[in-house]
């Protein structure tokens, strides 16, 4: 799946070297085991001690090199899982570990698959770093961290005593040109409601219904663009079906991650016979209306149905049905407000990123985020309500991540300020990203570190088509050495 052709010629070529391995191990969050252990193996083969904490974390360390004996130690740190998305017409899968990837121009793109390189480019480079003895380095400590993409376990389980550095550069951001000193916090929710059903009545059509194509994103920094969310684009058009055709909801799922806006959802119908021109209109106009609607947005839109051969399939009564689509429609999604003094910039944010059928219960996750803490705390009440409304229970999944500012006076900010002046004579960008980075959770965990992020270019995250761009990683690799070699000054 990955020609070795692909990154022939690309420096730092230990850096790429790394990467192409990582895309082939499977590393869907809360499955982070196989990429831990091969960390740990090739610590072993580069004669570097690492430890595993009971959350999964691991971190690796890394002798000064002989002429930085006396330095400071130095944490660098990334995340070890990924969001694990793929269009439906693909062959990748990423959760197995098999991702297509094709070079085009100045990109290292997945064309149908996450990518990984969020945060796979962040562990290369590390290890990269640790490998090479090109840059003078006081010790290294590498801390690879789990479930960054969903419970931000591994940060927030953290053990301490993995770390003694004062210090830490994230490697987790993804803009060039920038450093990251903040970011929105986030609560993740799920709503459980109870969905008992009955036989669908004998004779009755059953359709599967099924949007898909749509441009997706991560659902904190694409979340301003207006896209379709598949989720909420069912919920209408199912909403518009029941204006002109009597029918039985069997299904409504979605979504493949809560952090991601949702490329596909279906839904599953039953309707007599006699309606079945009825519902050939009704879907048509509703197909129609959504293209028409989101024709910028997500030009791959497609609608498509099929005919199921189901004896005895279950489904809701009217009355359940549009107790379902009225929560799901009550749900907020997408920006909840801008920021007050950046209004080019969100402050709070709301993705309806899963809809799943458990047994007879619909489960419905959401994602909140702000970069004010009341903001967050209002947008989850807001959610809690119409679970409340809609006689579904409420829960929150721990642990809730509140907003994060590097202080002005932050003293690595000072020294990687000065060295992107130095090394590219431009000053960096100082950005307040609405997304999550794990470094507040970390300094929780260990009062005193001051850290921040940065990374390379990478778009289309948490989405196929998720790409990387290569002068970035170059500039950024060489960020990254000349920081650590004058932290070793």
């Amino acid at each position: 799946m990955t020609p070795k052709n692909i990154f022939a010629g690309l420096e730092p070529a230990a850096l790429w070297a790394c990467f192409s391995r990582i895309t082939e191990i499977p590393r869907p969050s809360g499955q982070e085991s196989a990429i831990a252990e091969w960390l740990a193996n090739w610590a072993s083969t580069q004669g570097f001690l690492s430890r595993r904490d009971t959350a999964g974390n691991i971190c690796v360390y890394v002798p000064a090199s002989m002429d930085s004996l006396a330095s400071r130690t130095v944490a660098l740190q990334a995340h070890l899982d990924m969001v694990c998305v793929r269009s439906d017409d693909s062959t990748s899968d990423p959760a197995a570990g098999s991702i297509r990837i094709l070079r085009e121009g100045d990109w290292i793109v997945a064309p149908s698959s996450t990518l990984g390189a969020d945060n796979g480019i962040g562990i290369a480079a590390a290890m990269c770093l640790a490998e090479s003895k090109a840059t003078p380095h006081g010790p290294l400590e590498l801390l690879f961290t789990v479930e960054e993409e969903t419970t931000f376990k591994g940060a927030d389980e953290l053990d301490p005593s993995l770390i003694q550095a004062n210090v830490m550069l994230n490697l987790d951001h993804e803009t060039a040109g920038e450093l990251c000193v903040g970011c929105a916090g986030a609560t993740w929710t799920i709503l459980r409601w109870p969905a008992p059903a009955q036989p669908s009545p004998e004779g009755w059509l059953v359709v599967d219904i099924v949007l898909s194509g749509l441009s997706g994103g991560h659902s904190g920094k694409d979340i301003h663009k207006n896209q379709l969310n598949a989720i909420k684009g069912m919920v209408w058009l199912v909403r518009r079906l029941a204006k002109d055709v009597p029918f039985r909801l069997c299904a409504l799922e979605g979504g493949d991650a809560v952090n991601a806006i949702p490329i596909w959802a279906h839904a599953t119908i039953s309707f007599p016979p006699t309606e079945a021109h009825s519902f050939k209109a009704a879907l048509a106009d509703a197909r129609s209306r959504l293209a028409s609607r989101f024709s910028l947005t997500d030009p791959g839109l497609s609608l498509s149905t099929a005919n199921i051969d189901l004896q005895g399939i279950k489904c809701w009564s009217d009355e359940s049905r549009d107790r379902l689509l009225d929560l799901l429609t009550a749900v907020p999604s997408g920006v909840v407000a801008m920021e007050q003094h950046a209004p080019d910039m969100v402050e709070t944010s709301n993705n309806l990123g899963i809809v799943a059928l458990r047994d007879d219960v619909v489960e419905v996750h959401c994602l909140s985020r702000s970069s004010v803490a009341d903001a967050q705390e209002e947008t989850v009440a807001s959610i809690e309500s119409v679970a409340q409304l809609a006689g579904a229970e409420f829960a929150i999944v721990p642990p809730v991540i509140g907003p994060w500012r590097l202080p002005s006076d932050s003293a690595l900010l000072a020294i990687v300020q000065a060295t992107y002046q130095d090394l590219f004579r431009r000053a960096p960008i100082l950005a307040t990203i609405h997304a999550g980075v794990e470094c507040g959770t970390i300094q929780q965990r260990i009062p005193g570190l001051d850290v921040l992020s940065l990374g390379p270019e990478i778009h289309y995250l948490h989405r196929p088509g998720e790409r990387v761009n290569i002068p970035s990683v170059v500039e950024f690799y060489a960020l990254l050495c000349e920081v650590v070699r004058r932290l070793a000054a």
